[in-house]
This record gives C-alpha cells, structure tokens and sequence, in this order.
C-alpha cells in the first residue's frame, strides 16, 4: 500500500481499492445523496467523456481513519456518498464487460476474500448494510428485501439513475471500455488517511468548517469526536459512537432524517438540555463549542472532568430524545402504558409540533416515561396545541408564544420552574403550587388562557359573513372531526393518525374523506338562492363531516334527501356508514327537513334548509371542542381566568 501518495496527489480509484476495504460506522449517518446530487456527478463524467479530457480531474475528497490492528481496513469519515455511488457505478458497469473484466471489476470495487470468506469491499452502516449488499449490489430488485428507510429509498434511486445514465451512454455509442476508461483514469481523488488519531480529529473539524453542506447534527458529532480527541478520552470516543449510531437507528424508525428534521432535533434538545432560548437554538453547534469550552479545558487540566462528563450527558440526552422520536413518530411502542400511547397517538396525529416538541421531551425524559403526572401533563400540552396551534386563526403566526414554551420546557428539566412563579401566587385555594410539575401546568394553563380562550376558541369554529376563510382549507380539520368520532364511539379502537392521513400518502381500508355534506353543484343558487351565502354556507364547519371514500365519490353532487339514504341505507353492494358523526347528521338533516315539510320549496328554500343545517352541526361540533379540549380541571384554571378576566375590564382595548 503506497502511504506516500495520500493527500499529496490525485488518486484514480484503482489506486484507492486495490487491497483495501472500507467500513462506513455506524454513528455516520445513511446514504443522503437525492436526485440532484446523482445527476450531477453524472454531468460530470458526461463532460469527461465527451470534452476528451486527458489529465487527471478532480472528483472528491475522501477522509478515512486506520481501522484498529489492520494494514487494509478504513473507516469512511468523510466522502461515503461520493464512494458509495461509484461503487454502484462499478458494480453496474462490470455487467456490461466480458466474463473475465467483470470478475476483475467486481473483485475490485464489490466482493472479494476466499471462498466462504468473501466480503464487500464497501460496507455501509448496520441500517443499509443488508438492503445495499442484497438489493442495489444484488438484482435492483427489491421484493424479498423492501425498502424500509429513506436511506433505502435513495440507494434504489441512484442506481436506477445510473443503470438509466449508462445505457444511454452506451446506447448513444460509447463503449463499456472507455467508460471504465473514464471511472478509473480520468476520475481523481484527494484521500487523507491520517496516521494519528489526533489528526482524524482535527480532520472533523476541517470538514466542519469546509463550506460542505452538512447538517447542524452532523457538525454537533463530528464536534463532539474531535473533542474526544484532543481530550484523549478513547472511551467516551467509542461511547458517541455506539450511542450515535443509537440516534440515527432512531430517527429512521421515526422517518425523521431529512436536514431539516434532523436540525429540528438538535435544536430542541438544545433548548431542553442547555436551556438554550429561541432564538439561540437556532444555532445549536456554534452554541455547543461555546458551553463545552474546550480549549480552556486542554489548558487547565481540572475542568477535563467536567467537559467530558458534560459531552457524555449531552449524548445520553440526544439517545433518549432520539429514542422517544421513535415512540412518538415511529410508533415504537414497546413497554409503554396504554394510556401513554393513546396520548403519543393523539399527539402525533396534529400537523404541529414544532412549539412543543421541547416540552414533549423534558416531559418524557424526565419522567421516565411513566407517572400520573406525566398523563396528566402530555393530556394538557396535545390541548394547548390544539387550541393555539391548529384551531383556526387563533395567532397570527405558527410560532406565537413559542419563546415562552421553550423557556417552560428547559426549566421544567432543570428544576427551576416553581421559582418562576411568585409566592403569592402559588397559594392557590384548593391546591398550592409545590413542585415543578404543578408549576408547568399552572404555566401551561395560563398560556391557554392568554392565547386562546374559551371565548375566542369557540369563535374560531364559526364563520363570519364578509369572511373568505373555508373550513375545507382548515389543516386541522381531519384531526378535529376524527377526535369526534372517537368521542361519538368510545369503545372502538381508531388509529387517528391512520386516519388522518391525506390520500396521497396511500389509501388504506379506514380510508376516509372530507365530505362537503352541501356540494358545489348542489342547488347552485341561479335564480333560487343568493350566490354569495349560499357560498358562505358551503364554508362552515356545519357543512362538513367524514366520510368513507366509496359513498363521498358516489353521492358527491346528489341533492341531500338522495344522500343521506345513501349514507345510512348503503347502494348496492356498498355497505352504510360506520360512523356516527354521519348517522348524527342524517338525523339532523331529517329533522330540519321534517320542519320545513310544509314549506313551499321556492326561491329561498334550499338556502334556508342548508342554513338550519349548519347551525345545528356547528353548534353541536363547536360543544364538542370546548368539552373535548377543556382546560377547567387543571390547576389554577378558575384564578387565572378570574385574573384575565378583571384584567380586560381594567384595559377595555384588551
């Protein structure tokens, strides 16, 4: 193995390979390269080829440390995309070469070792090891072996991609030859295989600071092992790395891998863990070399202790955070309490958690996931949610009051809640204020009651005339009308968040639609109603409800006497409703009918009839959320109330 050419030099790939092996860890995350970044390497061999370079072009950098007791094994540190897609590259090249060029290439770039022995040359982290040897190294073929992970998903990709790429190429002239030609002479890369351990640390930190567009959790790993290093603390090293591997095992069940996802998760354990504000969090790696402090510590030698100890509760924080990801997303819910994972199902089921998701794991963490408090506090944040988040129009921005459930959520952790509340006010009548958690939900409570309400909660499921709102466009109408069928069928076991899903995301048995029980084409309203309200009528939450797909496609434009028979008479082989929130509309809608049956069905008649409708539906749906997302029975509900309520006489603009 010539050493010396290391980093001096471009290196083709022959000259990479020969008689080593590579290892992608496990604490490195799996294959991230979508379409754009697949295409573009092929762009550049297409210029390769086609502009007949004749010198050595610069393709990559790859970063590789010394496996431990061996001359030929490399761990990948950097470069596993760039490597990984020309191994695929390689493997579907070598299938169009001759018997013996082919066993030549795949010895080379795919397999090799005695027989019985043999060995990928390339192997990915335990989550894509199986699925990349079997499916994008095997056949492409992935029935026996389906994707499970979004990691999955790309490799299938890329190699799709590139078996599409090559047969172009080879279709449009260019030989099998000069392709190898082009991958094995024409491509060069800078490889660093430092001899020190130290020097791979201080490679993390270059890589860190490249201008390669890495993700925030990324930079925070690779942080935290260049720490390990110059700390000389071998042991916490091989810690990360086994808990590292741990998060990203977990963020993959919880399908929380993309960038952004993974930014997110940073950013809350930082906000729970450091007790980072808002608008700090937003910048978690710069933030943790501020509070780790490291160079201080290599120079005085008794805060090594502390730092080490302080990276070692940060990772263990981000396994539980990350393993909680996967209860809550990925519904991984072995050994939890029934009642807790009715509450992570109701919870995962509202389309915003970004204000929350700090509390969600100082509650979940520092409970250790069982206690009435943490119930009764995880039953109280899915209301909050749902009252300031996803009710409609109640704050103007997504991220209203977010600073303050951050600030709840690192002082809960930390144990410095109650102190934030003064004396006088945690004499409560019934129940003073004597710990932490009865501190969050005084807090919790409040922030409702400042937010959104019962007056201006129950306002937000009614529509004003000269309004151009249309409850159909509301996000969180699905979650809102299958609380009620949950409320309406106690007994019955419905997985919410499988219900909730859009079509798009794939049809299932429990499939349901939002039905407009008044269609578009439903009495339209030429030279019978006015156009305008009997457009406003279609928009309230009265004109709406859930409903099995078969009957919403058939009966969509029926006039409601046809309809309602439909829903709970069935047609032909299709079964009747299942669900009550349909059946109480029925009766409704029956029952008005039956008040108008002596009317004469003139100019205004089907207005006035869809009108008396919705009020009867809304008023019932708008009864229903007070109940359903009531705060009354938590601490300080009634003072608090009394307080914003003296308040707003004192301060009529309130």
């Amino acid at each position: 193995m010539d050493e010396l050419n290391f980093g001096a030099q471009l290196m083709t790939l022959p000259q990479i390979f020969r008689n080593r092996f590579f290892t992608v860890p496990d604490y490195q995350r799996g294959y991230a390269w979508d379409v754009r970044q697949v295409e573009e390497l092929l762009k550049d061999l297409d210029h390769l080829i086609d502009d007949g370079v004749e010198h050595r072009h610069y393709t990559g950098t790859l970063v590789l440390s010394r496996a431990a007791d061996s001359t030929s094994d490399f761990h990948v540190v950097d470069g596993q995309q760039r490597l990984t897609t020309v191994v695929i590259a390689m493997r579907l090249l070598g299938g169009h070469l001759l018997a013996d060029d082919q066993a030549n290439m795949s010895t080379l770039y795919v397999r090799r070792g005695n027989s019985g022995a043999e060995r990928t040359v390339l192997q990915l982290n335990s989550d894509t090891r199986q699925y990349f040897e079997r499916v994008v190294l095997g056949s492409g073929h992935s029935d026996a072996e389906p994707a499970t992970l979004e990691a999955h998903g790309r490799l299938l990709v890329a190699r799709k991609l590139i078996n599409e790429w090559m047969i172009r190429r080879l279709e449009s002239g260019t030989t099998a030859l000069q392709l190898r030609s082009t991958f094995e002479s024409e491509m060069g890369f800078l490889v660093y295989a430092p001899s020190e351990d130290a020097e791979t640390g201080i490679m993390f930190e270059v890589i860190n600071n490249r201008g390669k567009p890495l993700s925030e959790l990324e930079k925070v790993k690779n942080y935290l092992i260049y720490c390990c290093v110059k700390l000389s603390a071998p042991t916490l090293r091989k810690d990360i790395d086994d808990d590292w591997s741990r998060i990203l095992r977990n963020l993959n069940i919880a399908g929380k891998t993309a960038p952004a996802d993974e930014g997110g998760f940073l950013r809350y354990c930082m906000v729970v863990h450091f007790g980072l504000n808002k608008t700090d969090s937003q910048y978690g790696y710069d933030e943790l070399k501020k509070r780790l402090e490291l160079d201080s510590s290599i120079r005085e030698a008794n805060r090594r202790g502390a730092v080490v100890s302080a990276i070692k509760h940060f990772v263990h924080f981000m396994k539980s955070a990350a393993l909680w990801y996967a209860r809550l997303y990925g519904r991984n819910h072995d050994g939890l309490d029934s009642s807790l994972i009715a509450l992570l199902d109701k919870i995962r089921a509202q389309d915003r958690h970004a204000s929350i998701m700090p509390l969600f794991l100082a509650l979940v963490i520092k409970n250790d996931e069982r206690g009435a408090n943490l119930l009764r506090l995880l039953d109280l944040l899915e209301k909050l949610n749902f009252r300031v988040y996803m009710a409609r129009n109640i704050t103007k921005r997504n991220d209203s009051g977010q600073g303050y459930l951050y600030d709840y959520a690192a002082n809960y952790y930390s144990k410095k809640l109650l102190e934030s509340i003064p004396d006088e006010e945690r004499t409560l009548p019934k129940s003073p204020i004597v710990d932490d958690h009865q501190a969050l939900e005084y807090r919790l409570v409040e922030f409702v009651l400042d937010f959104a309400p019962d007056l201006i909660f129950d306002s937000s499921f009614r529509l004003e005339l000269e309004s151009n709102d249309d409850f159909y466009k509301w996000g969180g109408l699905r979650y809102f009308l299958m609380s009620y069928e949950q409320q309406l069928q106690p007994n019955k076991t419905i997985q919410i968040d499988k219900i909730t899903m859009s079509r798009s995301e794939g049809k299932s048995g429990d499939y349901l639609s939002v039905e407009h029980r008044w269609a578009v084409n439903n009495r339209n309203g030429e030279g019978e109603n006015n156009r305008k309200i009997d457009y406003f009528e279609r928009r309230r939450l009265g004109n709406f409800v859930l409903l099995e797909l078969r009957p919403n496609i058939i009966g969509s434009n029926e006039d409601i006497e046809q309809k309602i028979k439909l829903y709970v008479e069935g047609v032909g082989e299709e079964p009747p409703t299942d669900l009550q929130q349909v059946r109480r509309m029925v009766t409704d809608t029956r029952s008005v009918l039956n008040d108008l049956k002596d009317r004469t069905r003139s100019k205004n008649y089907y207005l006035e009839l869809n009108r008396l409708i919705n009020n009867r539906v809304e008023g019932r749906l708008a009864r229903f959320a007070l109940k359903r997302w009531s705060i009354g029975d938590y601490l300080g509900y009634k003072e608090l109330k009394k307080r914003a309520e003296l308040d707003s006489i004192e301060d009529p603009q309130q």
